[in-house]
């Protein structure tokens, strides 16, 4: 028999504790939720891996299977920004997102395990794909939702990023005016 390729993602829920100094419990933990999400663990005591959530296990599609979903997700990515580019006169408004997620592009195309979560493992393969053939550019930004630390991969196309990076250029230049 054949060996095939399989994805295998595991989640589970872990617990960090942290030892900090401060006037009050509210101001304590305030503080200790900044150093989380900045993923600062100078003040951790301890950490443990405590519950198994779940295990989604996928076959790795095939080549041309792959390619199928890189044009699906490029096209998707251009089409946004064109349609950003076209209608937003504000490119700098913050409810104007300059790049998108894994995540996001696996919601916006459909692509769901069969436990109806978002599909981030065929997202991704697609979007890397994109990426080394440079089709595509990744970057990584801070996370800027509450609760959440770390930093989080985002793609747009180059043309679309020549472009916010062209407007940034003249925001200066236009101020100096």
């Amino acid at each position: 028999m054949a060996q095939k390729r399989f994805e295998i993602e595991i989640t589970f829920k872990q617990t960090v504790v942290y030892a900090v100094d401060a006037p009050t419990r509210k101001a304590a933990e305030a503080l200790a939720l900044d150093q989380w999400k900045e993923g600062d663990e100078a003040n951790a005591v301890g950490s443990e891996c405590c519950a198994l959530m779940g295990v989604h296990t996928a076959e790795v599609p095939d080549g041309e299977g792959c390619s199928r979903d890189a044009e699906k997700a490029y096209r998707y990515l251009r089409d946004r920004e064109l349609v950003i580019e076209m209608l937003d006169e504000d490119a700098f408004n913050p409810t104007v997102h300059d790049a998108v997620s894994i995540e996001d592009v696996a919601m916006h195309l459909g692509w769901r395990r069969r436990d109806r979560a978002p599909d981030t493992a065929r997202a991704a393969r697609a979007l890397d794909l994109l990426c080394k053939t440079r089709r595509v550019v990744c970057f990584t930004r801070p996370r800027v939702r509450a609760g959440e630390r770390g930093e989080i991969k985002l793609y747009c196309t180059p043309q679309h990023l020549e472009l916010l990076t062209g407007m940034l250029a003249e925001e200066p230049a236009a101020a100096g005016v």
